[in-house]
């Protein structure tokens, strides 16, 4: 095991503590570190791989909060999205996608640092199906499923326990049919088996940690550290 591996190894420990702490936010973590040593046709797999774990270990906490009609207009859009979001990983630059989604990061936790009170209580059905088509598009380019849909639940203005038992759900099916439909393309290989038995692991215990330190904070400072979350990771995409 090179020095390479142990870091990655180390950076899927604490995105999955920032994801039992977040709801989201592995593959963003991460990928600030993976994109320094892999490629991001092996990262965005990677991404989903662990993420699956994470997701299904830290949606416990969430679980009696989950309504199917709430999830359900964003989950369709999601999977409509996958496709595109596989093809865009075959055919663009792996620069241009790293730091696109880079600049959307900062933007808007930015933004929504500087105006913490804006709400769209009125956004219905469509725009949340939109949302989740987004959301699919970027899981099947880089394992980010969860970003612009966490993103959408600041301005929705729901609750801590309410934004996770949307976009925890919605990530679940997103990422198991991006997966299937990656492993359909031929994009998985050995590297993405190797690097998926060490890392799967760590993720128990980054997220028994991660969910611990989520009960003791209060909605304020949840929604600080989302935002925050968002704009350090997507300045280390710049990178």
């Amino acid at each position: 095991m090179t020095s390479a591996d142990l870091i990655i190894m180390g950076a899927a420990l604490v995105g999955a503590f920032v994801s039992g702490l977040s709801g989201f936010a592995f593959g963003l973590i991460v990928l600030g570190v993976w994109l320094h040593f892999l490629p991001p046709s092996v990262t965005g797999p990677l991404v989903l791989i662990c993420g699956m774990f994470t997701t299904t270990l830290s949606m416990i906490t969430v679980w009696p909060e989950v309504r199917l009609k709430r999830i359900l207009p964003m989950v369709v859009g999601g999977l409509a999205g996958i496709p595109g979001g596989i093809w865009l990983l075959t055919q663009l630059d792996p620069m241009v996608i790293r730091r696109s989604i880079g600049v959307f990061m900062i933007g808007y936790a930015l933004f929504m640092l500087a105006a913490p009170r804006l709400v769209l209580r009125r956004a219905g059905r469509p725009a949340d199906a939109a949302i989740g088509f987004v959301g699919g598009v970027m899981s099947g380019s880089v394992g980010l499923s969860g970003a612009v849909p966490t993103a959408w639940s600041m301005l929705r203005g729901w609750s801590p326990g309410e934004a996770r038992a949307v976009y925890q759900p919605f990530n679940l099916p997103v990422m198991i049919v991006t997966l299937a439909g990656m492993f359909q393309a031929g994009v998985l290989d050995g590297r993405h088996a190797y690097y998926g038995l060490i890392c799967v692991p760590m993720l128990p215990i980054g997220v028994w940690l991660g969910v611990r330190a989520y009960r003791r904070l209060n909605p304020q400072q949840f929604r600080r550290v989302v935002l925050l979350l968002l704009l350090a990771s997507g300045a280390s995409l710049m990178v």
